[in-house]
């Protein structure tokens, strides 16, 4: 139960009556009529005696649920709402007010007396983001004489983006030291053959090979290949966000940061996500079902373009971007700081693969001579800027209008992330 602050004011006829009231009296006294004002004064006394005998409360009470507080993109959920206006009000109308993120349809709206409503709308996720529904009451009181509006919080659903099932997701060379699914250079537990060497102290007997070690008559024990996880870190590029038909690419990187997460734990990996530029809770790669929900819920905090998160490499602390983790950046490739921090990143020993999510290109202008060579040089800058990724061996995959994004990733996923040690 929350109570919403209502702002009275005079209402639109009586300011009219007042107004032409005060007119008479004063047309009544420039011609000398005195006489003529006692036929004004009982109905302007009955106006002041109701204005200030009747004052309403300034509190309308309310109270609202929600089906659900949490729900994905495409997902429904209802609001009912219970209003109450205070003694000597009633209620004329409300005003649901939702945001890009939600789509509201109304139900119904049921009144049992003049002073209270009961009101039910349908929701329905949009957009990923939080948030944050407004309703607008409009009362009348003191007998019509004050029309009064409040503007009540009512609730805040919190709306997690929808991600692709991928399957191709890039790994780096050097896997860390992890029990997983990959096979890595490093020699131990797994089922991959690697090897034959001498019997050394310490050697499990079941390592023994028995047949090798007859034919050569030392014992001899068979290596094998362990089964390693890698850590795979999701970045993305808030620096700006460009609309463009379907999603914008601030939309379609949140999108293909979650599915690349998503896939990454599902394989028994450690995910995790970074913004560069934008407002963000960066988390540490980690493995989990409930660690996908706290990626999840983190994204719903990606902001473009302004907030604390740097753009550069700085601010991240060193658990957030583990050495020898693989990064799946997914950019516009506009900003400059962005493309230098994934240089850097890849300078330092990181296996990197870029998704280009920009999928539109500047138009020319009717009658503009000139925009058809600046667009020229604009496309000439994009083919510098691959090749300047390409040749610091970072791969590059333009996620196009109607491609998948398990189509993009797949040509990266083929071979390891080619990652260097200091």
């Amino acid at each position: 139960m929350t109570d919403g602050k209502i702002d009275w004011e005079p209402a639109g006829w009586l300011i009219t009556v007042v107004s032409l009231s005060v007119l008479a009296a004063l047309a009544v006294v420039a011609a000398g009529r005195f006489d003529l004002v006692v036929f004004g004064a009982p109905l302007l006394g009955a106006l002041a005696g109701a204005w200030w005998s009747v004052r309403p409360d300034r509190l309308v009470r309310l109270s609202a649920v929600t089906s659900a507080q949490r729900v994905f993109e495409g997902e429904s959920l209802t609001l009912t709402v219970e209003l109450t206006a205070p003694p000597g009000a009633e209620l004329l109308d409300v005003e649901l007010s939702t945001g890009a993120e939600l789509g509201a349809e109304q139900r119904g709206l049921y009144r049992s007396t003049p002073g209270s409503l009961r009101g039910e709308w349908e929701l329905h996720a949009l957009r990923w983001g939080r948030c944050a529904i407004r309703l607008r009451v409009t009362t009348r009181g003191a007998g019509g004489l004050l029309i009064g509006d409040a503007h009540c919080a009512v609730a805040e659903v919190a709306i997690f983006p929808n991600a692709d099932r991928i399957s191709a997701v890039p790994r780096p060379m050097d896997l860390p030291d992890l029990l997983g699914v990959h096979l890595g250079r490093r020699k131990g537990e797994g089922v991959e053959f690697a090897g034959i060497r001498e019997y050394q102290p310490g050697d499990p007997l079941r390592s023994v090979n028995w047949q090798v070690s007859a034919r050569r008559g030392t014992l001899h024990v068979t290596e094998r290949l362990a089964e390693q996880s890698a850590k795979v870190v999701a970045m993305i590029d808030a620096t700006g966000d460009l609309h463009q038909a379907g999603s914008s690419t601030l939309e379609l990187s949140v999108h293909g940061a979650l599915a690349v997460v998503q896939a990454a734990l599902r394989r028994g990996d450690r995910a995790g996500v970074v913004s560069l530029g934008g407002v963000v809770r960066w988390l540490a790669p980690d493995l989990g079902r409930r660690h996908y929900y706290r990626v999840v819920e983190a994204l719903l905090d990606v902001q473009p373009g302004t907030g604390s998160a740097p753009s550069d490499l700085s601010g991240f602390p060193p658990t957030v971007l583990p050495r020898g983790a693989a990064v799946v950046v997914f950019s516009p490739l506009l900003d400059e700081r962005v493309i230098s921090a994934v240089a850097d990143l890849r300078r330092r020993g990181f296996g990197l693969a870029v998704v280009d999510v920009l999928r539109v290109e500047p138009q020319p202008r009717p009658g503009a001579d000139y925009d058809p060579i600046a667009i020229r040089m604009w496309r000439i800058g994009r083919q510098g800027i691959r090749h300047r990724l390409a040749e610091l061996g970072i791969p590059v995959g333009a996620w196009s209008d109607g491609a998948e994004l398990d189509e993009v990733l797949r040509p990266m996923s083929r071979r390891p992330l080619l990652g260097s040690r200091k």
